[in-house]
């Protein structure tokens, strides 16, 4: 890399970690001694404010995939089970995941406690009729009469975004929040940060939510925490993380989709970094929530447990820990879904 660029990215970090210090005593941010909420099924998870949307969001988020992943299995509804009795009260997926599996299971298991919980999902849809159907399926699939957020889908270029607009996939989501199908909007995009930045730019009223990668290898190229976290809070939009932990990249998973498909990665967690050290680091950031895509009981059970152990990392800490990750995460096969289609 060129001297020149190397300078360009410290001052762009020196910058942000300004910034973040700065949005850090925002509400985003639990603050200090905050006492431990509870509602009638028992202790909730630490909560944070969602942006615009007014909505008390549970730190932690169990996400409804990998997308191939079995969820309509003892295991999957264990998982459910053990997010919500373990205080988590937010639940996000996407029609496409697991074949509509996720939304069903979320469904069957959370119905008891739709009133205190929220419930997001998504539509790949290019079109206003793909859309529609989507959201009644959804709604169908968790057996609710409205869905709390809804999505664009993976944003992935500027011209995916047109394809979107002209095909009336904006126009069929205010429709359905007109309609009491959908209470909050946004969309999701881990491809490129200057798409999302694009869709940011366009100031859409009814736009209040983003679902975007923010994790500590992120930081280093075309980092979406750096570029975009910023002008997302700037405008009171509630961000909540995906890819935590890269997708798994963070843990020497191999690739089965984007860049490097088939790709073994070299581990970051435990071999650099702790696991509380990188989840610690990405509920630092001022976002509302983070979202894990879990597999199995456990690790519901750990992500749980590194949320109720928060403590805010301070800037020197935050440095420390990006430092050491900066060298291997040069290696783009970290961040897969980077730039892949």
């Amino acid at each position: 890399m060129k001297k020149d660029s190397l300078i360009s990215k410290e001052i762009d970090r020196r910058d942000f970690f300004k910034i973040a210090a700065g949005l850090s005593a925002m509400a985003y941010l639990p603050s200090c001694g905050q006492s431990v909420k509870s509602d009638k099924w028992g202790p909730v998870l630490p909560i944070r404010k969602l942006g615009k949307t007014g909505l008390d969001v549970t730190m932690f988020v169990l996400g409804g995939g990998p997308p191939n992943y079995n969820y309509n299995s003892e295991e999957g509804e264990l998982m459910v089970e053990t997010a919500f009795k373990g205080g988590c009260r937010f639940f996000e997926t996407a029609r496409s995941y697991s074949r509509g599996d996720s939304e069903r299971v979320y469904g069957r298991i959370l119905k008891p406690y739709r009133n205190e919980i929220i419930l997001s999902s998504k539509s790949r849809g290019l079109d206003a009729e793909t859309v529609s159907r989507e959201i009644d399926q959804s709604l169908e699939a968790f057996g609710t009469s409205y869905i709390d957020l809804y999505l664009v889908h993976n944003v992935l270029s500027l011209e995916h975004v047109k394809q979107k607009f002209d095909g009336g996939v904006w126009d069929a989501m205010l429709k359905a929040k007109q309609e009491g199908k959908v209470r909050h909007l946004g969309f999701s995009g881990h491809s490129d940060c200057n798409v999302n930045n694009y869709m940011l730019d366009m100031d859409l009223p009814d736009l209040e939510v983003m679902l975007m990668p923010i994790n500590l290898i992120d930081t280093i190229n075309d980092s979406f925490t750096m570029n975009t976290l910023p002008k997302a809070v700037s405008k009171n939009i509630g961000v909540f993380a995906m890819k935590p932990l890269a997708g798994g990249g963070m843990l020497g998973a191999d690739i089965t989709w984007g860049i490097g498909r088939g790709n073994t990665r070299p581990r970051v967690i435990p071999d650099i970094i702790s696991m509380e050290e990188a989840q610690h680091f990405v509920y630092s950031m001022p976002i509302s929530a983070a979202s894990f895509g879990c597999t199995s009981v456990s690790q519901v059970e750990e992500n749980i447990s590194y949320a109720n152990s928060f403590r805010q990392l301070d800037e020197v800490k935050q440095k420390e820990l990006i430092e050491r990750v900066t060298a291997i995460a040069q290696d783009n096969l970290l961040e897969h879904y980077k730039g892949s289609p």
